[in-house]
């Protein structure tokens, strides 16, 4: 079925885009789309940390007609909604087209990623031009990742049962966010539901489901403090990573000059975005404290419990990608490798 899915993916980009009239009178404006509510981070530290910032540097010359939380589309319609034209540029999430973008859900493998610095920086190498993401998924698709951003540490917040090791998960069913996420969940024994996100309250509140995997910074939105009777710190499974991507067609208008002020805003984009995102990991921790739910934290033994069970959860996942023929194991090294690389110049700047 995936295959399928992939083939009529490819497909479907046969067929491009005409070249957008972004020019007027020497300024470019650019129409960006995203899912996200005005205050969520990837709108207030991503998408307009972009936009303020290549405004600036380019004297005005790039503007921009932002279209947020969801007003051109859903989460999953964006990305069509950039290569046909309709948007130039917004937010594309591996884990809500994973048939379009299979091999960049390596970002949200299980026990890799504890920090969104290091994991942003990490998975932006990969996803720039040359890199492998780049060239597997988002240059096939005519997509060009300017920013990114990644929520990491996913962790299990249940209604009532606590969840303390890995065999605690067998049975429940979770809301997932999808993509690799699911795998995860599946490998642990639960059972993934996708739901929106919107809808997990009361799902929880209800029974509907036992609970959900979530990065903490996206607890708070939702007010799952106040369904949530248990959760685990630092178990480490997952993240979900998206970017503000660009059309090709749209980036080859741009003169070369204002090319260079995007991949500028862009890169300072990613580092204010990474670091509203770990403050709001903190945050959303505290804010579950303070409502009384009980935070098991894993450390010591139980770190190398949770480790051992989510390190097979990789190795299938590149099987997958093997089976069909994407570089799954390539893509884990290598993101392994700038994680390893990243964390040592952190280590050795303190």
């Amino acid at each position: 079925m995936l295959t399928v899915s992939l083939a009529l993916a490819t497909a479907s980009t046969a067929c491009a885009a005409p070249a957008p009239v972004l020019e007027s009178d020497g300024v470019y404006t650019l129409q960006v789309a995203d899912s996200y509510p005005l205050g969520h981070p990837f709108s207030d530290a991503g998408a307009r940390v972009l936009m303020d910032r290549a405004r600036e540097l380019s004297g005005g010359r790039i503007q921009f007609d932002y279209f947020p939380a969801e007003q051109m589309g859903n989460a999953a319609d964006i990305p069509s909604l950039i290569r046909t034209g309709v948007v130039d540029l917004g937010s594309v999430a591996p884990a809500y087209v994973p048939a379009e973008l299979p091999l960049s859900g390596v970002a949200d493998l299980p026990g890799l990623v504890g920090d969104s610095c290091t994991g942003s920086l990490a998975v932006s190498e990969l996803m720039s031009e040359g890199g492998l993401l780049w060239r597997e998924d988002f240059e096939p698709k005519g997509l060009r990742p300017l920013v990114v951003g990644m929520i990491p540490d996913y962790d299990v917040l249940t209604g009532s049962r606590p969840v303390r090791t890995p065999s605690d998960l067998r049975g429940l069913q979770l809301r997932s966010s999808g993509g690799t996420i699911d795998r995860t969940v599946e490998g642990l024994g639960a059972a993934p539901v996708g739901m929106p996100a919107t809808e997990m309250y009361e799902a929880i509140s209800r029974g509907t489901v036992d609970g959900t995997v979530l990065g903490p910074v996206s607890a708070a939105p939702y007010h799952l403090e106040e369904v949530t009777g248990h959760a685990t710190v630092g178990a480490r499974l997952g993240s979900f990573t998206m970017t503000y991507s660009i059309s090709e067609s749209a980036w080859d208008v741009l003169p070369s000059e204002l090319q260079d002020v995007l991949h500028r805003a862009g890169r300072e984009a990613t580092r204010s975005l990474c670091a509203a995102l770990q403050e709001g990991n903190v945050q959303g921790r505290q804010q579950m404290r303070d409502a009384g739910v009980h935070m098991h934290r894993i450390a010591g033994d139980e770190r190398e419990v949770w480790d051992r069970a989510t390190e097979p959860i990789q190795r299938l996942w590149a099987a997958d990608m093997a089976e069909i023929g994407r570089p799954g194991g390539a893509a884990l090294r290598e993101l392994k490798e700038r994680l390893r690389r990243l964390e040592q110049d952190a280590h050795d700047d303190n």
